[in-house]
């Protein structure tokens, strides 16, 4: 575990931050790990379109956490870089919560506590530049590599069922080192991370289609942790007033309603 960004002051960055000793906009008491700082786990560094820059302030979830610092009114932002594998099974390094497109299932929430979704996150089809596919014969043809710690596996292997068998490493990380190396054509993300990369890589990725699905990325907090409501709570409002949509465009580039839809049997 690292601690990458310490005392960034949300006050300077945002306009209007009702700064304080964690006194909500909404008149809610959030109850920090540290006095005055929201304290962020997430496991990837830099994760394009999402965390971005040394020390890393800009992206989607980065920003979104100048947001809710801003709104629980706290002075500052801590991040600390956890493992994904740790994340998942509530381990979140002392931070108060996690953004680390993390997807809602049944067995992370025996270890954690999620809020609403801020992205709808279903499955992305990230590919290298010149592979292409537009139907399900087309994907089963090519080379793909997952991930060991992914929700998305199973859906590789029983939805897409490639022809030849995946290549299986531990984590993102190392899958997208498979892709950049030209040994696999495909890897399945959440479509939003799958946004970012090509964002981030134009001349290497793009997505070449989504998959179905109601899949969500949202905050974890410790499991029974006093600050689920409030958190809950800030994530709706960014969702109501346009905070959301903002950083969307901002961040992650093309629209997810203009990535085309493969239908599968599975």
């Amino acid at each position: 575990m690292r601690c990458l960004v310490a005392a960034l002051s949300t006050c300077a960055v945002l306009s209007g931050a009702g700064c304080g000793n964690g006194q909500g906009a909404a008149g809610s008491n959030f109850e920090p790990a540290k006095p005055r700082v929201l304290t962020v786990a997430t496991a990837f560094l830099p994760a394009p379109g999402f965390w971005q820059g040394n020390p890393p302030t800009a992206g989607f979830e980065a920003r979104l956490a100048d947001a809710l610092a801003q709104r629980l009114g706290l002075h500052s932002i801590a991040v600390v870089q956890v493992p994904f594998a740790s994340l998942v099974a509530g381990h979140l390094g002392g931070a108060d919560l996690a953004l680390s497109q993390l997807t809602p299932t049944a067995k992370r929430e025996r270890s954690l506590d999620f809020t609403t979704p801020y992205l709808t996150a279903p499955p992305g089809i990230l590919a290298r530049i010149g592979v292409d596919a537009t139907d399900e014969k087309s994907l089963r043809a090519l080379r793909w590599v997952v991930s060991s710690t992914s929700t998305l596996t199973p859906t590789v292997m029983d939805r897409v069922r490639p022809v030849d068998s995946p290549i299986v490493v531990e984590d993102r990380t190392k899958a997208l080192e498979v892709l950049r190396a030209g040994r696999a054509d495909t890897l399945l993300l959440d479509l939003p991370v799958a946004l970012g990369l090509a964002h981030d890589e134009p001349g290497r990725f793009h997505v070449l289609g989504q998959l179905g699905g109601s899949e969500g990325l949202a905050a974890a907090l410790p499991r029974g942790s006093s600050n689920v409501e409030i958190v809950d709570s800030a994530i709706r409002r960014f969702e109501a007033d346009g905070t959301i949509d903002h950083l969307v465009t901002r961040w992650l580039g093309q629209s997810q309603q203009d990535v085309p839809l493969i239908l599968t049997e599975g």
